[in-house]
């Protein structure tokens, strides 16, 4: 297991209970249906504004997750952040040990 750093940005026009629902998918991605995993650190960072327009929104919903997962995982979440309509971008940085 190798630690990682998983900064999303979630559309601000969300709701927050349809935002809490996309937080806990991606959890969900993460752990791999593993419920014995460690649970991740999550913290949002809330609405800020975005540097350039993204699908022409101006602010995003921040939040970064640092959990522990396999390497092997790491491509499947990136493809299933990919296909979500809801995040606007992702970036999955691997921690140095």
């Amino acid at each position: 297991m190798r630690e990682y750093e998983i900064t999303f940005i979630i559309q601000p026009k969300l709701e927050e209970a349809a935002r809490e629902q996309l937080i806990e998918r991606v959890l969900g991605w993460i752990s791999g249906g593993d419920d014995s995993a460690e649970k991740p650190t999550v913290n949002h960072w809330g609405m800020r504004s975005l540097a350039y327009p993204i699908k022409k929104f101006t602010e995003g919903y921040y939040v970064l997750v640092e959990t522990k997962m396999a390497p092997e995982n790491v491509k499947e979440l990136e493809r299933n952040l990919e296909i979500a309509e809801d995040v606007l971008r992702y970036l999955v940085v691997r921690k140095d040990s």
